[in-house]
């Protein structure tokens, strides 16, 4: 009986100690040099002007960015889904980069998830303010999205 026990036992310290997270750094979380808790106005500086509809701001290159709702200059969350944009992530993933590039590039996700058809791939920053979110589908990036994490 102790031997099944001690067997158990390791065999949970080792699936314990398997499981590991991610966790990027905060500078890896952005889209071509802007990221979330940044202000519209750096986000201006790098994208240039933002057309304004309620509670986002969209600028020419494809970005969609959610604003705070009480500081209507703080970026919230960062979206990109438009083919050929040129936005990328730090490591240089973007719109149409290959699936395959972004375990490459962040290792295995805090999180997966497989929903209508996409793969869903979530990490979280090592300081616990910000994630990552990179959608793929058919084989290839379909959607990023930086936000602060609530």
């Amino acid at each position: 009986m102790k031997k099944k026990i001690t067997a158990y036992l390791a065999g949970l310290m080792v699936m314990s100690s398997a499981t590991a997270f991610a966790m990027v750094p905060s500078s890896e979380i952005a889209l071509s040099g802007v990221a979330p808790g940044m202000s519209v106005d750096e986000a201006v500086a790098v994208y240039g002007q933002a057309t304004y509809r309620g509670d986002d701001a969209y600028f020419q290159n494809g970005v969609k960015a959610d604003l705070d709702d009480f500081n209507r200059n703080l970026i919230e969350e960062l979206k990109i889904n438009r083919p050929g944009s040129g936005v990328t992530t730090p490591a240089g993933i973007g719109i149409s980069s290959p699936e395959s590039a972004i375990v490459e590039a962040y290792g295995q996700p805090d999180k997966m998830e497989y929903d209508d058809g996409k793969n869903e791939y979530t990490y979280y920053a090592s300081d616990s303010r910000m994630k990552l979110k990179i959608e793929a589908m058919n084989g290839a990036v379909v959607k990023i999205k930086c936000d602060l994490y609530d």
